[in-house]
This record gives structure tokens, sequence and C-alpha cells, in this order.
């Protein structure tokens, strides 16, 4: 028995032995003590808080110092400055409550200088109701900079609950300027659950949803937050209030904990704004956090910017912020050395009561002496991450509850026959596909809709979006973030500049700049008007592309202006002149400045109708490089559609998802994959003007970037890179592209952990789109996407490549596993522009497109890829496809890229190696001997790197030159 609960016996014992005038005063005290708690809600107990004085006031913040008469320790040094953050359901005396539970008080009196945040109540204070996340992180930044300016020393931050995370936070966004070390008491990366209840994560979300919505608008009132808490543990709740009201006759009994108990009770809790508990929702459930990607004024933040050490606080029993939620942050922070304490109590023990000040603010003493670099490291923490790997190795389980309700949800949404058509065709397993079901089936849906005359465009998709949200974040660009409106006033900005020099609907309009923001608002401008974009490619024949994609008028930089300055066309200027351009020269005679125009004074053509494109109008042209030269690719709108629902389907994008570009918006991968499956999930964009191996895990940690679009170049130099910290816990979910050499594509996989590779095959001048959604099938593209066009394998000779027909004249299917070519059905109602489907093909009423790609498929009907016809080379000693000894090549150790081509009638390897590495020439001549006698005479040719163009493909000429250059040494 202990020391009170002795005490409590003797004095119910003597009350029992004294009689009954002894009871009766027993009575009385009682009644007394029951009056006080009904007037005042509790008792009164004389405490004093501990004085502080205050140095700065903000409209957002007070910042509190603490004893600041004694920021000096009795020989005269500087204590260390440490700053608590509390969080935005708890006013700052949370810090100190009683002066037996004071943390303030503890750490004073440990030797050190405590400073508080105080936010006020958001209810009582001038537009506190509409505070934001950005506003208090915004706060929390200043304090540490003036804690810093005061104390003139590294300032040690803490924070409970949220108030951890706003320390995260702050310090990211000063990129740990000022900041010398963290500690967050219970701090979670996700949002509460519920205890006990095992909803479908897709049925919760709903709910939670819904709940953030109207919460957005009202905020949730102190009280309403008291009962929250308490709601999660109703049992032992109402067990406390039973003691605490049966124990009311004795008032020194309950007066030690009486500050404490009102503080959690009812006084404690302040109002939380309704527009950051949409920030925090909207951060959590799409793990912000961890991944990145967060947004303060403008500027992307990420946690990898915290390079200080942290030291999280875990509760055995937190049912709020569970020990897994909160060890989540490991993976947010790849830089920081991060350390754990485990304490056995819940989410309120860990800052306020007894159990506080025996073990958590001693151990945040140590933690502040050992990493000031004068004591040693707390004897009971560990490091947080072997904590989180073994936690993280044991994967969730899903209850049957879930899967029902999940593959119900795909019969609710599916219209009669379509569900089966995307179990059929998407492949994967039934419990699997339906976890996605519920935001890919609407998508598939409208993918299946999208014809001739459906309404839709790239603005018209564009504009849908804002409707949704104007205020949600949709572009990261050069460390800055756009929403939806910012995008939508500068396009609409630039429709008018375009409609005052005379752009029309239907017209061709060149588009030639180097900055991927300014690509992309120009062609969604254009797209607003119904004029075609003509992406022309910077670097490459302008004049030619010009003619092809029969534009007299451009759009352009001041960089690419002397390129067209000879060109029979107009210019109009798009950004800053330069210095060459300003002064005249190159050209800027005759130039219309974009920029200069007063948008005031535009009058607005009467024909004009926003977003007026169609399904069969062109919305695009793009261009290619073939052996009969530059070809121009005209993309309709549903043509773009397509690709756009297509492709978001097929890696099951939501808004959760940011997507990482560096594929130019000219070349078919930027365009009908990277650009527009954001658009049609509602998905982030973060947009790069070029691909940096050496920079791009720092770019996906600063925007959380899960899905990556590729072009096989792209991953080679990035596996050639060696591995980074940043790699650990990465959040890339997904890549997605085309062309990946089976070799690399189980690189990747090994290399980059948790994240698969998608092959994602859109046939050029078709509506058919082929995705390997399962990614189980290394090298394969899988089968055709529902709501896209139809596909057949027709029979090819094997030697040389050619169509195979019956007698009859048609054409002759193929058979399974068999080389094949791959046809797509034309649509009658769709113009084809330039090409002319072949009729009477395999009846005499058909009409297909021949993609002039080869493949097989296997026994489930996936297709595998041979490369394309026109590369089979047949020789002396038989046919040989490049494909097939790139394949191979790629396989041997070391090797990064492999690209076969011709020269002066001969096939060559050009082969690049890892840095500090060489190619094994006798076994790349042994390994192409055994693939057969044509390719042992394929000519080898080690190269330092290969030239890459600026839309990452092998620049042929370039290495044909390089290589030709090589063999003359020889």
């Amino acid at each position: 028995m202990s020391e009170s609960d002795r005490s409590e016996s003797i004095r119910h014992d003597a009350d029992a032995d004294a009689g009954p005038l002894a009871k009766l005063s027993h009575a009385a005290r009682t009644a007394a003590n029951v009056v006080e708690y009904l007037r005042f809600g509790g008792l009164e107990t004389g405490e004093e808080p501990s004085p502080f004085d205050i140095v700065m006031r903000t409209p957002l913040l007070t910042l509190r110092r603490y004893f600041a008469g004694e920021a000096a320790d009795g020989e005269g040094a500087v204590r260390a400055p440490v700053l608590l953050v509390p969080p935005l359901m708890l006013s700052a005396d949370v810090w100190d409550v009683s002066p037996s539970t004071s943390a303030v008080g503890f750490l004073h009196q440990s030797g050190f200088d405590p400073w508080v945040v105080d936010f006020g109540d958001p209810a009582a204070e001038p537009g506190g109701r509409q505070r934001t996340v950005t506003d208090h992180v915004l706060a929390v930044s200043d304090a540490i900079a003036k804690v810093r300016e005061v104390a003139d020393a590294g300032v040690h931050i803490g924070g409970y609950s949220q108030g951890g995370l706003f320390c995260y936070q702050a310090t990211a966004l000063r990129r740990t300027d000022g900041v010398a070390s963290i500690f967050a008491l219970g701090s979670p990366m996700e949002p509460l659950s519920l205890p006990g209840v095992d909803l479908p994560e897709e049925v919760f979300a709903a709910i939670s949803r819904f709940g953030v919505d109207v919460l957005s608008k009202t905020g949730l009132p102190g009280w309403a937050a008291a009962n929250l808490f308490s709601w999660t543990s109703p049992v032992a709740t109402a067990k406390q209030r039973v003691q605490y009201l049966t124990a009311l006759g004795d008032r020194d009994a309950l007066l030690p904990r009486e500050r404490q108990r009102r503080f959690l009770a009812r006084e404690g809790w302040i109002t939380f704004p309704g527009p950051a508990i949409a920030e925090v929702m909207e951060s959590m459930t799409n793990e912000r956090f961890v991944r990145g990607g967060l947004v303060f004024d403008g500027r992307v933040v990420t946690l990898a910017d915290v390079t200080c050490p942290v030291l999280i606080f875990t509760g055995q029993y937190d049912a709020f912020a569970p020990p897994r939620a909160v060890r989540d942050v490991v993976r947010g922070l790849p830089y920081a050395d991060v350390w754990e304490r485990c304490i056995p109590t819940g989410h309120f023990g860990l800052g306020v009561g007894s159990r506080a000040n025996r073990e958590t603010w001693p151990t945040v003493a140590e933690w502040v002496e050992w990493t000031s670099g004068r004591g040693e490291r707390p004897t009971k923490i560990v490091d947080a991450r072997d904590t989180g790997v073994q936690e993280r190795s044991q994967p969730p389980s899903e209850s049957i509850l879930r899967q029902v309700v999940n593959v119900g949800t795909v019969g609710a949404l599916a219209a009669p026959g379509f569900a089966k058509g995307v179990l059929d065709r998407v492949g994967g397993t039934l419990a699997g596909l339906a976890n996605e079901a519920v935001e890919q089936v609407p998508r598939l849906v409208r993918l299946e809709r999208v014809g001739p005359t459906t309404t839709v465009s790239y603005g018209s998709l564009l504009s849908q979006s804002h409707e949704q949200d104007p205020d949600a974040v949709c572009l990261f660009y050069r460390g800055h973030a756009y929403s939806r409106e910012d995008i939508r006033r500068e396009i609409d900005d630039l429709v008018l500049r375009l409609l005052h020099v005379g752009v029309r609907r239907g017209e061709h309009v060149g588009v030639l700049v180097s900055s991927g923001a300014v690509l992309l608002s120009t062609a969604a401008a254009l797209s607003r008007i119904g004029a075609v974009a003509v992406l022309l490619r910077p670097g490459s024949d302008t004049a030619t592309e010009a003619r092809l994609g029969r534009t007299r008028r451009i759009v352009v930089d001041g960089e690419h202006l002397p390129v067209v300055a000879g060109l029979d066309v107009t210019a109009h200027l798009v950004g800053p002149a330069g210095e060459q351009t300003s002064s005249g020269g190159h050209g800027a005679e005759g130039v219309s400045e974009l920029d200069t125009i007063d948008t005031s004074l535009v009058r607005i053509p009467k024909w004009f109708r926003p977003d007026p494109g169609r399904g069969r109008d062109l919305g695009f042209v793009l261009f290619g490089d073939g052996s009969d030269g530059i070809r121009a690719l005209p993309v309709s709108n549903s043509r773009w559609a397509l690709s756009a629902y297509g492709a978001a389907s097929a890696a099951a994008l939501t808004e959760a998802d940011t997507v990482y570009a560096a594929n130019p918006m000219y070349h078919p991968s930027g365009l009908l994959l990277a650009t527009a499956a954001p658009v049609a999930a509602g998905a982030r964009l973060a947009l790069t003007d070029e691909f940096d191996p050496e920079r791009f895990w720092t770019d996906v940690r600063q925007y959380g970037a899960t899905v990556v679009p590729y072009t096989w170049s792209m991953l080679s130099l990035l596996v050639a890179e060696p591995n980074r910290v940043e790699e650990a816990h990465h959040p890339i979910r997904l890549f997605i592209g085309s062309g990946m050499p089976v070799a690399l594509w189980h690189s990747v996989v090994d290399r980059f952990g948790e994240a698969r590779v998608l092959e994602f095959f859109a046939p050029v001048r078709t509506d058919a789109i082929l995705a390997e959604v399962s990614a189980r099938k290394i090298g394969s593209v899988g089968r055709r996407l529902p709501g896209t066009a139809r596909t057949e394998l027709a029979a090819i000779d094997p030697a040389t490549g050619g169509l195979r027909y019956d007698a009859g004249g048609y054409l002759v299917r193929a058979k399974p596993s068999a080389p094949a070519r791959l046809l797509v059905a034309a649509d009658r109602e769709r113009p084809q522009w330039e090409d002319a489907p072949m009729r009477g093909v395999f009846g005499p009423h058909d009409a297909w497109i021949d993609t002039g790609e080869d493949f097989y498929a296997d026994a489930d009907g996936d297709l595998w890829p041979l490369g394309r016809a026109s590369d089979i080379v047949v020789g002396g000693d038989g046919p040989l496809r490049p494909r097939v000894v790139e394949d191979v090549l790629s396989s041997l150790p070391d090797v990064t890229m492999v690209v076969v081509g011709s020269l002066d009638g001969r096939l060559f390897a050009a082969v690049a190696t890892r840095d500090g590495t060489r190619l094994d020439t006798a076994r790349a001549r042994t390994a192409l001997a055994g693939l057969s006698d044509a390719a042992s005479n394929v000519v080898v040719v080690e190269v330092d790197r290969i030239p890459l163009s600026r839309w990452y493909r092998p620049d042929m000429a370039a290495l044909r030159r390089l290589v030709e250059k090589k063999l003359s040494k020889k």
C-alpha cells in the first residue's frame, strides 16, 4: 500500500471511530465541496502559476519567457533555451498546469531557459476562427528567430501532439536554421482512427471527408474538443469521474491533482479553427508530413530539410496517437537522427501529470544536455529507425468485412456488365482491385464515354477541376506552389492576350519555349480558345516542324526568338525579352510582346466561347523522328482525354498523389501521360525543366512525388547513380512509362523497394492504350484498357516481319506466343488525319490502323514487345531485331544503357557502363553469339555515355557520329 493510500485509510478509520459528530462534520465538508464543484467546476487550490514575461506579441502569438530574471545559472552561464509549443486545442497553460506538474518549472529547476508559444484562444482573438496551419507554422518560425536572437544560442524546441508537428514544419521551413534539436510528445503522422472498428478505408475516408467539410466551416469548439478526447477512452473517463465524486469529502486528497483535472476536463480546451482542421486532415490523410509537398505561403516544404537530432515520445497506451503513427515520422526525416522514448502511459500522460515529471521531463533535460554537447546520451532512448523498420515489416491484415464492403462498392458504382469488364481486363486479385475501385471506376466510365462529339479538351478539364476545389494546390514549379485558382487566372489572362493579337478557334499556333510552366499555360490557353497547340521542339528543325504543323503564328520566349527570326511566321513574345531581343537584335522588329498588352482594354470577340473543343477536334500537334525524317503527330482532344483518363486509372491516381514530370510536354509521354493524368485525377503536378539524376531525390522529397513518368533512358541514368540517403523510405509508389528494358526493370524494382513499374503503351495516332496494371510480369505491356480502341494481333512472317494473308486476301490472326503485328480498330466517326486505315482486313467491312509495332501474346492475353517492324534487319545470316540485342547486352554486369543502330549498313551496339567500370567485351560477344548468327555480327562499341535528346531519347545522329569516331580509331 502506498503512503497516500495508507493515510487515506487511517483518515477513514478515524472518521468511523469518531462517532456521529465526526460523521456530521464529514458530511458538511462534503456538501461544501459539492457546492463549490457545482458553482465553479472544481475546487480552489490557491496555487499560483509560474512567473513569465511577454517578450513578443503579434496578431498570432504571444511569446512567454518564464523566470526571465534567472536566464543565467548561478555561475553566470547562459541557460540553454527551450521553446515549448502547445497543440491548437489546448491553451499554452498546458506547460504550467500546476506547480507539481509544471513543465516550465521542471526545466527551470534543471538549469534551462523555458519559453512558451501562446496562440491564445481563436474564439476570442480577432480573425482567430479563420486561422490556418500556415499561420501557426509561420508564427512558430518567428518565435524561434526571436528566442535565438535574445538567447544568442540554438533553440531546443518541443511540442505536444500537434504542437510537435508545428515544430517539425517550422524547422523544415527554416531549413533547421536556429534549431538545435526537436522533441515531440505523441505527435502522430496520420489522423485519429477508431479503436476496435475495422471500417474499409474508403468508407472511413468518406466519413472523414464529410466531417472535415463540416468542421472546416464551423471549427471545433473547446467543449467539443474536450468531449472528443474523453470519448477516445470512455471507460477510463467515466471511472475517473465516479472516483472524483465519491471522494469529494476528502479535499486534501483531491487538491494535489485538482488543477490538472480541471484543465483536462474543461478549462484547458480552446477552439480549433476550421481552416486549420481542413489543412491538418489534408496533410495527414495524404501523408504530406512523411512524403513531402507541404505548402506554406506558396513555398514548398519537406521534412527532409530537418537535419537536427529529433526525439519522439510515444505512449504505450496512447489511443489518439498510437506509437506506430508517431514513429512514422522517420520516413520523412532522411537526414536527421531520430530517437525514441516509449513511456507506459496514455496521450495526456506524456506531457502532463506525475508520470511526465518522473519520466518525460527528466529525459528532455538529459536530451538537451546531450545535444548541447554537455552530457551523455539519455539511457532510455532507442533508435527510432530500428523500431520503425521492425514494425513496418509486418504487413497489415485485411478483414473479411473490409473486402466484402470494398467489392460491394465496386458493384454499386459500376454499370451492369462493366464491373466484370474491369475485373477481367484490369487484372489482379479481387481484393487488390477492389481497394482502388472506388476511385478508378468513375474514371473508366468517363473514359468509355469519350466520343467524337463529347465536349472535352485540356482547357475544359482544367476548368472542371477548378470548379471542384479552386484552392487546391495543383502545380509545383521551381520550389513554388500554385493553386487551381492561380492557374485559372494565368490562363485566362493569356487567353485575353492571345485573342487581342488575333488567335482564332481552329487556328494552328506554334509554341516554342524552354519553361515547362509557360508551355503548360500557353497550351491550356490555346485549348480554351479552341486553337490547335503545335508544340515545337527546342533544338529541332523548327522550320520543318512549323511547316508540317501548318502554323503561321508562333508563341516564343526570348531564348528562341532568334530561331524563328528567319521564318515566314508571326512571332509573339511571351516572358522577358532578354538582352539581345530588347536591343532590337535577332529579329525583334515586328515581334508583338504579349506581356505588354493591357488586358483591361481587350475586347472579347463575339464568337469566343471558352473551352469549345469536342473529341473529334484537333487539339495538339507533336513531332517525332523516323527513318524518313520528322513526322507530324496530330493529337485530337479525344485522344488526349483517353490518355488522361487511361493513365490516371492505370496508375490509380488520387488527389493524394503528386506526379513528378521531367518529360517535356512537346514529347508524347509528356503531353499524353505526365501532364494529362494529374488533370484527370485531380492530383498534383511537380514540373521540372530537365531530368537531373543528382537532384532527383531532392526534388522527390521536396514535392512528395509518388508517381514518376519515365522514358527508359531516365531510369538508366538514375540507377547508375550511387545510393543516396533520401532513397530510404522514399515516397514513390509507381514508375510509369514505356520502353523499359527487362534488365533495367529488374534493377529498378530491386533498387527502389516498394516502387512498382507500370508499362503504359499508347500507339501513336490511335485511340488504344495498353497497360500492365498488375506489375507482376516484368517486360510485358499488359492488355488494352477498358474504354479504349479495340486491338488485334495479325500474323507476320518471322523472317521479314511482313504481314501474312490468307487465300482470300484477308490478314491472318496471330496464334498465341507467335510474333504478330498490333492493329488498332479505326473509328469511322473520327477523322484519321494523315493516317489512312487499312480496310477489309479480317472481313469485308472492317478498318484497322497498322501501328508498326510487333508483339507476342502469352496464354493470359498479355502482350510482350518485340520492337518496330521497320527496325528488323534482314541479312545473309537471317533476321535480327535490335530490341533483342539490347535486352541481352543490358543484362550484363555494370551495363547502364544499350542502344542498337546502323552505320554504313552495319549494326552496332553502343554500350555505356557505370562510372569506373569497363565492359567485358568477350562476355558481350559470347552473349550475342549465343543469340543468333546475325547477332554475332553486331559491332559492340563501348562509350562513356549515350547522347540523349532534350526529350530524353537516344540522339541517334549524335550517337552515330560518336560510334564512327570510335571505330575510326581502331
